[in-house]
Protein backbone atom coordinates (compact mmCIF):
# COMPACT_ATOMS: atom_id res chain seq x y z
CA UNK A 1 0.00 0.00 0.00
CA UNK A 2 2.33 2.86 -1.20
CA UNK A 3 3.24 5.24 2.24
CA UNK A 4 3.09 8.69 -0.05
CA UNK A 5 -0.55 8.59 -0.89
CA UNK A 6 -1.61 7.99 2.17
CA UNK A 7 0.93 10.44 3.49
CA UNK A 8 -0.82 13.19 1.10
CA UNK A 9 -4.49 12.35 1.68
CA UNK A 10 -4.06 12.16 5.56
CA UNK A 11 -2.21 15.84 5.43
CA UNK A 12 -5.82 17.14 3.24
CA UNK A 13 -7.77 15.49 5.77
CA UNK A 14 -6.58 17.13 8.55
CA UNK A 15 -6.64 20.35 7.17
CA UNK A 16 -10.32 19.77 6.21
CA UNK A 17 -10.77 18.88 9.59
CA UNK A 18 -9.13 20.77 11.35
CA UNK A 19 -7.09 18.35 13.13
CA UNK A 20 -3.48 18.14 14.37
CA UNK A 21 -1.62 15.06 14.01
CA UNK A 22 -2.26 14.50 18.16
CA UNK A 23 -5.72 14.95 17.41
CA UNK A 24 -5.45 11.98 14.81
CA UNK A 25 -3.45 9.74 17.12
CA UNK A 26 -6.01 9.85 20.04
CA UNK A 27 -9.01 9.60 18.43
CA UNK A 28 -7.19 6.69 15.96
CA UNK A 29 -5.71 4.70 19.03
CA UNK A 30 -2.87 4.91 17.09
CA UNK A 31 0.89 6.06 18.62
CA UNK A 32 1.51 9.92 17.41
CA UNK A 33 4.72 8.37 16.09
CA UNK A 34 3.14 6.37 13.61
CA UNK A 35 0.62 9.16 12.71
CA UNK A 36 3.85 11.45 12.35
CA UNK A 37 5.58 8.82 10.18
CA UNK A 38 2.54 8.51 7.69
CA UNK A 39 2.21 12.36 7.87
CA UNK A 40 5.43 12.62 6.25
CA UNK A 41 6.08 10.01 4.29
CA UNK A 42 8.04 7.98 6.17
CA UNK A 43 6.02 4.79 6.02
CA UNK A 44 6.72 3.15 2.71
CA UNK A 45 4.31 0.31 3.28
CA UNK A 46 1.70 0.81 5.92
CA UNK A 47 -0.13 -2.01 7.80
CA UNK A 48 -3.80 -2.27 6.91
CA UNK A 49 -4.75 -2.28 10.41
CA UNK A 50 -3.51 1.09 10.76
CA UNK A 51 -5.48 2.55 7.32
CA UNK A 52 -8.51 0.72 8.91
CA UNK A 53 -8.05 2.71 12.18
CA UNK A 54 -7.35 6.31 10.35
CA UNK A 55 -10.61 5.17 8.00
CA UNK A 56 -12.86 4.79 11.45
CA UNK A 57 -11.46 7.97 13.49
CA UNK A 58 -12.05 10.56 10.16
CA UNK A 59 -15.04 8.39 8.29
CA UNK A 60 -13.11 8.95 5.37
CA UNK A 61 -13.61 4.99 3.43
CA UNK A 62 -10.03 3.37 2.56
CA UNK A 63 -10.58 3.78 -0.62
CA UNK A 64 -10.26 7.48 -0.48
CA UNK A 65 -7.45 7.65 1.95
CA UNK A 66 -5.18 5.32 -0.89
CA UNK A 67 -6.55 8.25 -3.36
CA UNK A 68 -9.26 5.64 -5.04
CA UNK A 69 -12.28 8.16 -4.30
CA UNK A 70 -15.13 7.78 -7.06
CA UNK A 71 -16.58 11.06 -5.80
CA UNK A 72 -17.27 14.27 -7.90
CA UNK A 73 -16.19 16.92 -6.93
CA UNK A 74 -19.39 18.28 -5.88
CA UNK A 75 -20.01 15.56 -4.00
CA UNK A 76 -16.28 15.55 -2.19
CA UNK A 77 -17.54 19.47 -1.16
CA UNK A 78 -20.33 18.25 0.68
CA UNK A 79 -19.00 15.62 2.29
CA UNK A 80 -16.02 18.02 3.60
CA UNK A 81 -18.78 20.59 4.79
CA UNK A 82 -20.57 17.71 6.84
CA UNK A 83 -17.64 16.34 8.33
CA UNK A 84 -16.85 20.29 9.37
CA UNK A 85 -19.95 20.82 10.79
CA UNK A 86 -21.18 20.01 14.57
CA UNK A 87 -23.53 17.57 15.50
CA UNK A 88 -26.67 20.76 14.84
CA UNK A 89 -25.08 21.21 11.66
CA UNK A 90 -24.68 17.38 10.70
CA UNK A 91 -28.56 17.05 11.64
CA UNK A 92 -29.99 19.72 9.19
CA UNK A 93 -27.92 18.40 6.45
CA UNK A 94 -29.51 14.98 7.01
CA UNK A 95 -32.64 16.31 7.27
CA UNK A 96 -32.81 18.00 4.11
CA UNK A 97 -31.01 15.37 2.01
CA UNK A 98 -33.62 12.75 3.48
CA UNK A 99 -36.75 15.36 2.43
CA UNK A 100 -35.17 16.19 -1.11
CA UNK A 101 -34.36 12.35 -1.61
CA UNK A 102 -38.09 11.32 -0.68
CA UNK A 103 -39.49 14.45 -2.73
CA UNK A 104 -37.01 13.08 -6.28
CA UNK A 105 -38.37 9.55 -5.52
CA UNK A 106 -42.12 10.62 -5.36
CA UNK A 107 -41.41 13.05 -9.18
CA UNK A 108 -39.55 9.23 -10.24
CA UNK A 109 -42.66 7.58 -8.93
CA UNK A 110 -45.25 9.70 -10.26
CA UNK A 111 -43.83 9.27 -13.86
CA UNK A 112 -43.92 5.55 -13.87
CA UNK A 113 -47.22 5.59 -12.46
CA UNK A 114 -50.33 3.60 -14.17
CA UNK A 115 -54.23 3.15 -13.56
CA UNK A 116 -55.48 0.03 -13.19
CA UNK A 117 -59.03 -1.29 -12.08
CA UNK A 118 -59.90 -2.27 -7.98
CA UNK A 119 -62.29 -4.76 -7.30
CA UNK A 120 -64.22 -3.39 -3.51
CA UNK A 121 -66.23 -6.22 -2.55
CA UNK A 122 -69.58 -5.56 -0.45
CA UNK A 123 -69.85 -8.35 1.51
CA UNK A 124 -67.52 -11.26 3.36
CA UNK A 125 -64.49 -12.07 1.98
CA UNK A 126 -63.84 -15.04 3.43
CA UNK A 127 -67.50 -15.94 1.84
CA UNK A 128 -65.93 -15.33 -1.91
CA UNK A 129 -65.67 -11.97 -3.96
CA UNK A 130 -69.02 -11.53 -6.03
CA UNK A 131 -67.68 -9.09 -8.98
CA UNK A 132 -71.56 -8.30 -8.97
CA UNK A 133 -72.01 -6.73 -6.10
CA UNK A 134 -68.74 -5.17 -6.14
CA UNK A 135 -67.19 -1.37 -6.58
CA UNK A 136 -65.08 -0.78 -9.15
CA UNK A 137 -62.73 2.29 -8.99
CA UNK A 138 -59.32 3.28 -10.65
CA UNK A 139 -56.39 3.79 -8.73
CA UNK A 140 -52.67 4.27 -9.70
CA UNK A 141 -49.68 1.63 -8.94
CA UNK A 142 -45.67 1.95 -9.95
CA UNK A 143 -46.09 -2.01 -9.87
CA UNK A 144 -45.79 -3.00 -13.60
CA UNK A 145 -46.61 -6.52 -13.24
CA UNK A 146 -50.10 -5.30 -11.60
CA UNK A 147 -53.26 -5.13 -14.09
CA UNK A 148 -56.50 -5.08 -11.09
CA UNK A 149 -56.05 -5.02 -7.47
CA UNK A 150 -58.94 -5.70 -4.42
CA UNK A 151 -59.26 -3.78 -1.49
CA UNK A 152 -59.77 -5.39 1.80
CA UNK A 153 -63.20 -4.28 3.00
CA UNK A 154 -62.74 -5.69 6.60
CA UNK A 155 -60.26 -8.19 8.64
CA UNK A 156 -61.38 -11.29 7.05
CA UNK A 157 -57.83 -12.31 5.80
CA UNK A 158 -55.49 -11.01 9.14
CA UNK A 159 -52.52 -11.04 9.38
CA UNK A 160 -52.11 -11.64 6.22
CA UNK A 161 -54.23 -8.79 4.79
CA UNK A 162 -55.96 -5.76 6.89
CA UNK A 163 -58.70 -3.89 6.27
CA UNK A 164 -57.75 -0.89 3.52
CA UNK A 165 -55.11 -2.83 1.82
CA UNK A 166 -55.09 -3.04 -1.91
CA UNK A 167 -53.94 -6.25 -3.21
CA UNK A 168 -52.28 -5.70 -5.99
CA UNK A 169 -52.59 -9.14 -8.86
CA UNK A 170 -50.47 -9.86 -11.77
CA UNK A 171 -51.74 -11.55 -14.89
CA UNK A 172 -49.79 -14.93 -14.26
CA UNK A 173 -50.65 -18.58 -12.56
CA UNK A 174 -49.53 -18.82 -8.78
CA UNK A 175 -46.09 -20.44 -8.42
CA UNK A 176 -45.74 -23.33 -5.19
CA UNK A 177 -46.75 -21.36 -1.80
CA UNK A 178 -47.87 -17.85 -3.30
CA UNK A 179 -50.92 -16.21 -2.78
CA UNK A 180 -53.66 -15.72 -5.74
CA UNK A 181 -57.27 -15.16 -6.50
CA UNK A 182 -59.05 -17.98 -7.75
CA UNK A 183 -62.65 -18.31 -9.39
CA UNK A 184 -64.76 -20.81 -8.85
CA UNK A 185 -69.08 -21.07 -8.87
CA UNK A 186 -68.92 -17.09 -10.10
CA UNK A 187 -67.33 -16.01 -6.80
CA UNK A 188 -63.25 -14.66 -6.91
CA UNK A 189 -60.98 -16.21 -3.44
CA UNK A 190 -57.87 -15.07 -1.92
CA UNK A 191 -55.91 -18.56 -1.41
CA UNK A 192 -52.78 -19.44 -0.53
CA UNK A 193 -51.46 -22.47 -3.55
CA UNK A 194 -49.76 -25.27 -2.88
CA UNK A 195 -48.64 -28.43 -4.39
CA UNK A 196 -48.86 -31.91 -2.37
CA UNK A 197 -49.01 -35.07 -3.06
CA UNK A 198 -50.31 -35.29 -6.68
CA UNK A 199 -52.74 -32.77 -5.82
CA UNK A 200 -53.21 -29.13 -5.39
CA UNK A 201 -54.34 -27.15 -2.10
CA UNK A 202 -55.89 -23.36 -2.37
CA UNK A 203 -55.49 -22.73 1.68
CA UNK A 204 -57.76 -20.93 3.08
CA UNK A 205 -55.26 -17.93 4.96
CA UNK A 206 -58.41 -17.75 8.00
CA UNK A 207 -59.99 -19.74 9.60
CA UNK A 208 -63.73 -19.30 8.54
CA UNK A 209 -63.81 -21.97 5.28
CA UNK A 210 -62.24 -25.14 4.08
CA UNK A 211 -59.49 -25.64 1.91
CA UNK A 212 -60.20 -26.50 -1.70
CA UNK A 213 -58.39 -29.69 -2.39
CA UNK A 214 -57.92 -30.05 -6.56
CA UNK A 215 -56.65 -33.46 -8.57
CA UNK A 216 -56.40 -30.59 -11.42
CA UNK A 217 -56.07 -27.64 -11.94
CA UNK A 218 -58.13 -27.12 -14.54
CA UNK A 219 -61.27 -27.57 -12.38
CA UNK A 220 -61.07 -23.74 -11.10
CA UNK A 221 -59.61 -20.38 -13.14
CA UNK A 222 -57.56 -17.85 -11.91
CA UNK A 223 -57.68 -14.24 -11.95
CA UNK A 224 -53.65 -13.76 -10.86
CA UNK A 225 -51.20 -14.22 -8.58
CA UNK A 226 -51.00 -11.14 -5.66
CA UNK A 227 -47.61 -9.58 -6.76
CA UNK A 228 -48.14 -6.43 -4.06
CA UNK A 229 -49.99 -4.72 -1.60
CA UNK A 230 -50.59 -1.25 -1.12
CA UNK A 231 -51.35 -0.79 3.04
CA UNK A 232 -53.90 1.79 3.81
Amino acid sequence: MPGHILSKRVQEILIELGWSKETLAEKSGLPYETIKNIYYGRTADPKISTVMAISEATGYAINCLMGKCQHSPQEKAILRNYRACGIHGKSIIELVAKQEANRSKAERESLDRHSIPCLIPSGDIHQGISYDDSVIEEIFTTDNDAYVAIKMNNNDLTPKYCKGDIILIANRFPRNNEYGVFYKNSKAYIRQYIEEDNQYRLKCIHGYADDMVLKRMDEIDYIGTCCGVIRA
